[in-house]
Formats: C-alpha cells, sequence, structure tokens
C-alpha cells in the first residue's frame, strides 16, 4: 500500500474497522503524510464547514498520530486547530468527538514536548476553545508532575491564567476557573488557597464543573495527577486507545459503535419483529410521536433546574456509581 491508498482508506473508515495498516504507512512515510496533514488543517482553520467526510478522517486519524510520535513541530498548528469553539455541536466537535475532552490533553503534551509557554499564551488568547484551553492547563500541570518546570513556573502560569480568565467574566470563563481550581487542589497548591476561597463571593466558578463548596473546602479527595492517572498519556497509542474505546473498556465509551436511527426502521427488522415494530411505531403507538412530537417532548422533559448536581468527586447523579468526573462530566 502506499501512501495515496492509505489516504483513500483512512478517509473511507467507518464503525469499528480501525485502519491500522494505512496509519503504518503513514507513520512510515510520515513526511509526505505530514505535508497532507498541514494542508487539511490550513483548510480547517480558514473555513471549518469545507472539509469532505474523506478529509474529516484524515484530519482526526492524523492529529492524534501527532500525539503518538510527539511530533513537536507541528504544535503551532494544532494549537490554530483548536482555537475555535469546541462545545457540543461544532465543527470541531463533529470532527474529534470525545476526543476533545478525553485525548486533547495528551495531544497538547505529547506534542509542546515541555514548551509550556506556548501553551500558556494559548489558555490566554481570546479565542472560545473552552474544552481546548482546560486540556491546555492540563498539559501544564503534567509538565509539574514530571518535573519539567517547577512551582514557581506554574504559579506564574496560574497567575497569567486568573487573571485573563477574572478580565473577561462569561461561562467559559467559569468553566476554566472551576478546572483550575481543581487542578490546583489535586496537586496540593496550597499557597493559591487564600486567594481562590477568596473569589467564592464573586460568582466566577462554574458549579456543574466544580463547585464553589468544593474550592471553599480545598481538599483533595484522591490525590489524582494527571499522568499517574493516565489521563494523559505519555506513551500514546492511538490504536490500541481506540481499540479499547470500541470494546467500552469497562466503561461506556464506545464511541466507534454508534448505530444510526436508520437501524429502527423496518427493514432491517425480521418478520417476527414487524408486528412489535408497528405497535410501537405506528399510529397511537409508545414511539409513534416521541421524536416529533413538539408537545410530547415538552411533556416529558425534566427542568434543568431540577436535576441533581454533583461535583467533580462525588457519585455521579445518573447512577453508575462512579464519579462525576470519570462519568457524565466527561
Amino acid at each position: 500500500m502506499n501512501l495515496e491508498q492509505a489516504l483513500l482508506v483512512i478517509g473511507n473508515a467507518h464503525d469499528n474497522e480501525l485502519p491500522v495498516a494505512a496509519l503504518d504507512v503513514a507513520k512510515t512515510n510520515w513526511s509526505a503524510f505530514y505535508a497532507e496533514l498541514e494542508q487539511i488543517i490550513d483548510q480547517f482553520v480558514a473555513d471549518d464547514s469545507s472539509l469532505t467526510d474523506e478529509q474529516n478522517a484524515v484530519l482526526f486519524f492524523g492529529t492524534l498520530l501527532l500525539a503518538e510520535l510527539k511530533y513537536s513541530p507541528a504544535l503551532s498548528k494544532c494549537l490554530q486547530l483548536f482555537s475555535c469553539s469546541d462545545s457540543f455541536l461544532t465543527p470541531i466537535e463533529g470532527v474529534f468527538g470525545d476526543a476533545i475532552t478525553e485525548l486533547t490533553s495528551t495531544l497538547f503534551y505529547n506534542v509542546a514536548n515541555g514548551n509550556t509557554q506556548a501553551l500558556s499564551d494559548y489558555i490566554v488568547a481570546g479565542h472560545q476553545a473552552m474544552y481546548g484551553k482546560a486540556s491546555a492547563m492540563e498539559a501544564v500541570f503534567a509538565q509539574y508532575e514530571v518535573g519539567t518546570i517547577d512551582k514557581a513556573e506554574l504559579s506564574e502560569h496560574i497567575t497569567l491564567w486568573l487573571a485573563a480568565f477574572l478580565a473577561l467574566p462569561s461561562s467559559i470563563s467559569s468553566f476554566l476557573m472551576s478546572a483550575l481550581a481543581d487542578s490546583c487542589i489535586e496537586y496540593q497548591l496550597d499557597d493559591l488557597k487564600s486567594q481562590f476561597i477568596g473569589l467564592c463571593d464573586k460568582d466566577v466558578f462554574d458549579e456543574y464543573r466544580f463547585k464553589q463548596d468544593e474550592v471553599k473546602a480545598w481538599q483533595s479527595l484522591d490525590g489524582r495527577k494527571l499522568i499517574e492517572s493516565g489521563i494523559i498519556q505519555t506513551e500514546f497509542n492511538l490504536v490500541d486507545t481506540l481499540n479499547s474505546w470500541a470494546e467500552g473498556d469497562g466503561s461506556d465509551d464506545e464511541v466507534f459503535d454508534n448505530p444510526s436511527i436508520d437501524s429502527l426502521s423496518s427493514d432491517n427488522l425480521s418478520n417476527d419483529d414487524l408486528d412489535v415494530f408497528d405497535s410501537l411505531m405506528g399510529e397511537g403507538g409508545l414511539l409513534s410521536n416521541i421524536l416529533y412530537d413538539e408537545n410530547t417532548i415538552l411533556e416529558n422533559s425534566v427542568p434543568v433546574s431540577s436535576l441533581a448536581t454533583a461535583g467533580r468527586n462525588d457519585l455521579c447523579p445518573c447512577g453508575s456509581n462512579k464519579k462525576y468526573k470519570k462519568c457524565c462530566l466527561q
């Protein structure tokens, strides 16, 4: 398989079929492959709606290969790529899905190769990449964890981040303030305790990300460290990671096994199931209007204000018996 063929295979990867052989070809011909990837990144940055499905697939796999290969020359491109709004249903979330929250910190850590200043500049920049900035903060904390920077350097970065978040109050800034407070507590940066607690009366924290009461308590419950716990993978393997996602890996994160609504059509049912299907989807059936009837949706909706809330270290209110940070917060 040559590189051109590999690009076609990667671009047409579907469902659980990872393009393992094609990715090996991409790594073997890395210079040429990266040139193609760089062009796609530039195109996405210029117009995030202009890529074909095939280009989106190459962007997804290629960007994560940067983390596996620790390709530091791509740092500036990565930071450009992840400098756009990355919340649910944004174009970049459409490309990377769960990897936005699960793997971007690993990408930034491995590609930055100790360049915490570039990550810090990205964090204080004026773009709207909420999860990207949170991931960059984690990558800097991980550099502190391994001793690349010392406590004094980390504190300098944190001071700049706090000033930036407080200067432009927003829901994004509140999310980042809570994420930062969480990390400072987990890494036992007690010198900053009074400063964060002093902000608790200013409504600057995101109660869904990390509660104000948790900031006031200032207690690390499990001593979570990013590299130690595997949240950031210093020896990242793309295929192994995606295979573990597809298999569930003991969790509910199955990103390569997402059946579409088409699988509910009568064409995909056996004759024995047709009567059941008709009774559910036909007129008056239990599911006949659940997808399309606005009144039905409104009548069966639960107000957001009535939903249970949880701190990052609390049990998830969904009933999974996992901590919130390991479940629905992700």
